[in-house]
């Protein structure tokens, strides 16, 4: 998947995702309490904006110059917003942040070395920070809709198991979100580092 396609995308379709995010995500992250977050393959900013909303600073990444400028825009409308997200284009696979953080946020980036991205963005925590993952399972393909259509880049919970492997996790397993088409099925995961 090249930046192109999803500067179609988000050039034909303004906020194909929605406005709002994500709500098994605002249930993931509602108890953490404010710090620095990163949103990693951002798209449009929805999740970077309900998160600079709640008192966080963001740095927001994604490969699409469309999905950000988008966002870029839509903050303008909020002041705070302005001052408490960082947008960059880059890519989600080998972006570097410009400091620790205390929350990895990774929504829908569905790539074939998930793994390798995870084992990146745990690097980029602080003591005592969060993962976040949420996409597109693997069990679609069988019993749902939605998300791409290749194996490959559609996980299970096994897969993110052994992607954060020696990392606590906290949370691990399906979520059913309806849809206008019928049930989608992701997979939802919350880890952090052990601290000894």
């Amino acid at each position: 998947m090249d930046a192109s396609a999803w500067d179609l995308r988000y050039t034909e379709q303004p906020q194909p995702f929605g406005r709002t995010p994500n709500a098994t995500l605002v249930a993931a992250l509602a108890g953490l309490r404010p710090g620095r977050a990163i949103d990693l393959a951002c798209g449009d900013g929805r999740h970077a904006a309900w998160l600079a909303d709640r008192g966080w600073q963001v740095d927001a990444v994604d490969f699409s110059a469309a999905a950000i400028e988008a966002a870029r825009a839509a903050g303008q409308e909020e002041d705070h917003r302005t001052e408490r997200i960082r947008w960059y284009v880059d890519d989600a696979l080998s972006w570097d942040p410009p400091t620790r953080v205390d929350l990895v946020l990774v929504a829908y980036l569905q790539v074939e070395r998930l793994d390798l991205a995870l084992g990146r963005a745990r690097t980029w925590l602080a003591p005592g920070g969060r993962l976040v993952y949420l996409g597109h399972a693997r069990e679609n393909l069988a019993y749902g809709v939605g998300g791409p259509r290749d194996a490959e880049v559609l996980p299970t919970p096994t897969s993110l198991a052994a992607a954060l492997d020696g990392m606590q996790i906290e949370t691990l397993h399906h979520v059913v979100r309806a849809t206008g088409a019928g049930d989608a099925y992701d997979v939802l995961a919350v880890a952090g580092e052990f601290e000894g």
